[in-house]
């Protein structure tokens, strides 16, 4: 296994959520003081047309003419019933999105993009065409009216769900099911039909294929552009936009000093002569968040949390790692973390108190 932290230079970390404006180029400042609006940000001209237009490409080849309006927002989105797609502004500017990288956990990658991309359209085909009222939809994917929470406790590996986000997002609501489905038959070269064979998931993905030769060419039922958050209304700075961000996300873990002795059997006790374990733990954070979401389920906010506390933990106890060991911590804390994020999930608590 290649971490991090092996291939980092002089173990040099990234801040810690909360620790603002660190490591961060020279015009950051000036660029994290700056309200959102006055950036003057747009799609125009940038590497997203290019994902916007293959997003397009990839609707043709399928025979749909629909062409989901684009613009830029404070998250990835699509407003309920408005086919329109909306984009995080940090993926508009090479400097927004380092700040991203640094201080929202990472920025989405070419690949991740045209994910989102494909998912969102989900939504817009959905809400074109009023899908979700049709009881071939509501059989297949279940209630849109569904309440949707922010939370949800998906069964992992349950093949009556297509796999494409990570956390198993299409078991999170009914309209997010579609989503998924549809991202999954829209993906070039995804070979669904044998990837899904024997999955109570392929009906739905076949419904596609039964849906678009119907409706794929015709003109939309809906054709409204209302926006949840356009960029050109973001009057919060770049800074203020994370700092919100990292409250909104805030778990109170109450957890305190109760798994000090879990770290300390898990890393070495302090020494001069080896790297301090907050070190590794940060260097190895954007990758424990993708992996523990991924495969749990739990919500990004829950493990950041928990991140964030063992970091503060591991600095207060003054623990360290040993170079050559790098691996072997890094698996450890990743079944760690999982373990808490589980049972948090299934029991709204971290472990047993009593």
């Amino acid at each position: 296994m290649t971490t991090a932290l092996a291939t980092q230079v002089a173990f040099k970390e990234k801040p810690p959520e909360g620790h603002f404006g660190a490591d961060l180029p020279d015009a950051s400042s000036a660029v994290l003081q700056a309200r959102i609006k006055d950036l003057e940000l747009h799609l125009k001209g940038t590497r997203l047309e290019r994902f916007i237009d293959k997003l397009y490409e990839e609707l043709e080849a399928k025979g749909i003419s629909l062409r989901p309006h684009c613009y830029l927002s404070d998250q990835w989105g699509c407003p309920s019933g408005v086919p329109v797609i909306g984009i995080p502004f940090y993926l508009a500017d090479p400097k927004l999105t380092q700040i991203e990288d640094h201080l929202g956990g990472g920025a989405e990658d070419e690949r991740e993009i045209m994910m989102y991309l494909r998912h969102e359209a989900g939504h817009a085909l959905n809400y074109a065409y009023k899908l979700y009222e049709t009881d071939e939809w509501k059989k297949l994917f279940g209630d849109f009216g569904k309440p949707y929470l922010e939370t949800y406790k998906p069964q992992p590996f349950s093949r009556k769900y297509v796999l494409h986000i990570s956390g198993w997002y299409a078991q999170k609501h009914p309209d997010e099911d579609f989503a998924e489905t549809f991202a999954v038959w829209l993906t070039p070269d995804s070979r669904w039909g044998e990837r899904y064979k024997g999955w109570g998931a392929l009906k739905k993905l076949q419904y596609m294929d039964a849906v678009i030769a119907k409706l794929g060419r015709t003109p939309a039922v809906v054709t409204l552009d209302t926006r949840d958050v356009d960029v050109g209304e973001m009057e919060e700075t770049v800074l203020d936009h994370y700092r919100q961000r990292q409250l909104a996300e805030k778990i109170d873990l109450q957890i305190g000093e109760q798994l000090d002795q879990d770290l300390i059997n898990l890393f070495e006790a302090p020494s001069s002569g080896d790297v301090r374990a907050d070190t590794l733990i940060r260097a190895e954070r954007q990758g424990l968040i993708a992996a523990v979401t991924q495969y749990s389920g739990v919500s990004r906010a829950v493990v950041v949390s928990v991140l964030e506390h063992l970091t503060e933990r591991t600095t207060a106890l003054n623990l360290t790692v040993k170079r050559e060991k790098a691996a072997i911590y890094t698996t450890r804390l990743t079944s760690l973390v999982t373990a808490l994020a589980m049972n948090f999930l299934y029991t709204d608590r971290f472990f047993e108190t009593d």
